[in-house]
């Protein structure tokens, strides 16, 4: 009986320790298998799609300038406030600007009394000898320079006395002395230069009218309805031509701006078809797009690509990041997979087909792509299953847990 009890109890602990090595065994093999979600390879209809990233601007901007630099005494409102068009932004102190006009306005006023009396002294000197004198005194002198050369012909025949000739030559002299005096008087005649005053007088109104614009330019107001988005000013600072006071923008309309490639342009047009999503916002916005531009930047060597976004809810900002999808081709019944199932080495593209348990690699080569799916023009056939999420901790021939996409 001994013996007997000593067996069954050998070959009990035998069964037990190979039951508890088996469950054991078993328990590590789906402990080390890796879980992956998996999709089916289909066929369906793909576009190319062309994506662009870029920037959302606003669609009108407008920036506050001052002609001239003065002090900022009042800012009345800061980035961010809502504004209509007409209201009062920032107040520069008007005391210099007005001193600038009263300087203009005694430039102006001294230079037109100056004209004006020039043109006075012009006038009278000029009625004192007319320029119509000279040729009528001088067709007078060669009147009686004929007569006297008349008289003196007639001489020989006894007709013509010596008293005539006497009279004939003292009217000649007459006539030389007046001549020879209105000339006298005409170089005495001072040469008045008005051109140069009229030039100087010009200047001086483009000047006052340059300091009244600076001068009603004093209280800065809103160009448009819109918003405040950018204020380069502080009370008791300094507002400079050079740099704005502010830009005010209307987010109604968004221009999502793009920069593209020589490539990208070559397949661009106005009036394409293009879907919107722009960071942090849900959703998507379709549009067409409105302007290729037509010529290179010259600095970035890139071309510019405008497609406009209506904005009513105000939930697109100025400078989000903008990413828009473009279809230029489209083509049927093509292998497709998930944009997101591609493995890249290098420049090699590669998926994880799921056989039997397995992830096996297998190499693809790609085709056309749009926003979700990508065309396998080799490697893959309709139907196979590959590893989508969790596919980057796979290796050739790993064991896999499969879970449904």
């Amino acid at each position: 009986m001994k013996k007997t009890w000593l067996i069954t109890a050998l070959f009990l602990l035998l069964f037990t320790t190979a039951c508890s090595e088996k469950e054991i065994t078993s328990q590590n093999t789906e402990i080390n298998k890796i879980p992956v979600s998996v999709v089916n390879v289909t066929e369906k209809n793909i576009s190319n799609t062309i994506e662009l990233i870029g920037l959302a601007v606003p669609e009108t901007q407008v920036p506050l300038l001052t002609a001239s630099p003065l002090t900022v005494t009042q800012v009345h409102v800061k980035v961010g406030d809502p504004v209509n068009k007409g209201d009062l932004l920032v107040t520069l102190d008007a005391g210099a600007a007005n001193e600038q006009v009263n300087q203009a306005q005694n430039a102006v006023s001294e230079l037109e009394n100056a004209l004006s009396k020039m043109k006075e002294m012009q006038q009278v000197t000029e009625n004192q000898t007319s320029l119509a004198d000279i040729p009528q005194l001088q067709g007078e002198l060669n009147q009686s320079l004929e007569k006297s050369q008349a008289l003196l012909e007639g001489m020989d025949s006894g007709a013509v006395t010596s008293l005539d000739l006497l009279q004939s030559t003292m009217e000649v002299m007459l006539k030389q002395a007046q001549l020879s005096s209105a000339a006298s008087q005409l170089q005495q005649i001072p040469s008045f230069n008005t051109m140069e005053i009229e030039v100087q007088l010009n200047q001086a109104r483009q000047s006052l009218k340059q300091a009244e614009q600076v001068a009603d330019a004093t209280s800065i107001t809103s160009p448009i309805d819109g918003i405040v988005s950018e204020l380069n000013v502080v009370e008791d600072g300094i507002a400079s031509p050079n740099v704005p006071i502010g830009t005010i923008i209307q987010l109604d309309n968004i221009a999502a701006t793009f920069q593209v490639n020589s490539y990208q342009v070559s397949n661009l047009k106005s009036g394409q078809a293009a879907t919107i999503s722009f960071e942090g916002i849900s959703g998507t916005f379709d549009s067409t797009i409105e302007t290729v531009s037509p010529t290179v930047n010259q600095q970035t060597n890139m071309f510019s690509v405008i497609i406009p976004v209506s904005n009513s809810e105000l939930t697109i900002k100025g400078g989000m990041r903008a990413t828009a999808y473009v279809a230029v081709d489209n083509l049927e019944a093509q292998t497709v997979i998930p944009v997101e199932a591609v493995l890249y080495e290098d420049t090699s593209a590669f998926v994880y087909v799921i056989d039997e348990g397995k992830a096996m690699r297998q190499d693809v080569t790609l085709g056309f792509r749009d926003q979700e799916m990508i065309q396998i023009v080799e490697g893959l056939s309709k139907g196979q299953k590959i590893a989508v999420s969790g596919k980057e901790r796979l290796k050739d021939g790993a064991d896999i847990s499969e879970q449904s996409e």
